[in-house]
């Protein structure tokens, strides 16, 4: 356990744990989390933790409350794990909160940078690393560990005008499913002649591909009847439905729902996970507790997902093809089960 940590769970009575977790939380925490809302969502906390906006204000205190909750568990007890880098805690913590955010409020955005992530990361063709400076940066596998440049002309005239550029390098189609994406970051690395920013390249890839959030487009107006044949992508726009689904999902196996959980995807590849804390039909420590993961652990995983074959193969000690008919029968199983529910519901 964090030497920070240790008085507060050694603490011989109520009122003394309250003392050192006040400390934690002043000392420790509000210093962590401010400065990480500031670098990854530009929302500024000031001394008092007065909060620049709404959202920076409702995400700040949802992190804190959090923190608060967790430490009291691990307090009561700490069979629910053991934090050895305190510091490391809060920032992870910070870190997952800013993303699901992101995730909530721009999900086709979100979605998109999945996708992407996805096809760098398994195309020879292209690369993703890391640099200190410019964060997580990509471009073609050749061009591996190089910085981008900065600033990039050539990209920003393509942000400029993207129709024309998609003219002029003779691109017949433009989408996200896999075989139109692999010809545009091609036709982009080649414009650009360099390395990009992954972020830079998310935003125009959502330019040209028309993959932009409506963020204050309700929920509801986006939704439509889901059919027999169980559409996961449609389903998961619905709450009601979705909230039917995640309770068939809690009655599988926890090999089945483990191998379906980290690999939630519709038909097109799009990640679905973050839409159960989205659609408020479950939070993350309930998805962390149905596949049966210690919920720091699953955490650290949350910006993966979803997961490879061959990860989660290594996760359950089971081979790649034993996951792949593990997901097949929990998939099966839950169509005939929500074949079943929709049926029902159209009789009444």
């Amino acid at each position: 356990m964090d030497h920070l940590l240790l008085q507060f769970i050694e603490a011989t009575d109520e009122e003394q744990a309250d003392l050192w977790l006040a400390t934690l939380i002043d000392e420790h925490a509000v210093p962590i989390v401010s400065e990480i809302l500031g670098s990854s969502l530009r929302f500024h906390i000031n001394n008092n933790s007065a909060a620049s906006t709404q959202d920076a204000g409702d995400l700040f205190n949802d992190i804190i409350t959090n923190l608060l909750l967790r430490l009291r568990h691990i307090r009561s007890d700490r069979g629910q794990g053991v934090v050895t880098d305190f510091r490391g805690y809060i920032a992870a913590t910070a870190y997952n909160a800013c993303n699901l955010y992101l995730r909530q409020k721009y999900p086709r955005r979100s979605r998109l940078k999945n996708r992407l992530r996805y096809l760098l990361s398994h195309d020879a063709t292209f690369a993703l690393w890391t640099n200190e400076a410019s964060g997580l940066i990509c471009g073609f596998a050749e061009w591996r560990h190089k910085d981008a440049p900065s600033p990039q002309r050539p990209f920003e005239k393509i942000r400029q005008d993207p129709v024309e550029w998609i003219q002029i390098v003779g691109l017949a189609n433009v989408g996200i499913d896999r075989v139109q994406l692999s010809k545009l970051l091609n036709a982009l690395f080649q414009s650009c002649g360099s390395p990009l920013k992954l972020d830079d390249l998310v935003n125009i890839v959502a330019e040209i591909c028309h993959e932009k959030d409506q963020p204050d487009e309700p929920l509801d107006t986006r939704m439509q009847l889901a059919a027999p044949n169980l559409d996961f992508e449609i389903m998961l726009e619905q709450r009601h439905i979705l909230a039917l689904l995640w309770q068939e999902v809690c009655e599988l196996p926890c090999r089945q729902r483990l191998a379906l959980l980290l690999n939630f995807k519709d038909a097109r590849g799009q990640e679905l996970v973050s839409l159960l804390p989205y659609t408020r039909t479950a939070t993350i420590e309930q998805i962390a507790k149905a596949i049966e993961f210690p919920l720091v652990e699953f955490l650290r995983l949350w910006n993966k997902l979803p997961l490879d074959d061959a990860t989660i193969a290594g996760l359950l000690g089971a081979t790649r093809q034993q996951v792949i008919n593990l997901r097949k029968c929990a998939r099966e199983r839950l169509e005939r089960r929500m074949s079943a529910v929709i049926a029902k519901a159209k009789v009444r």
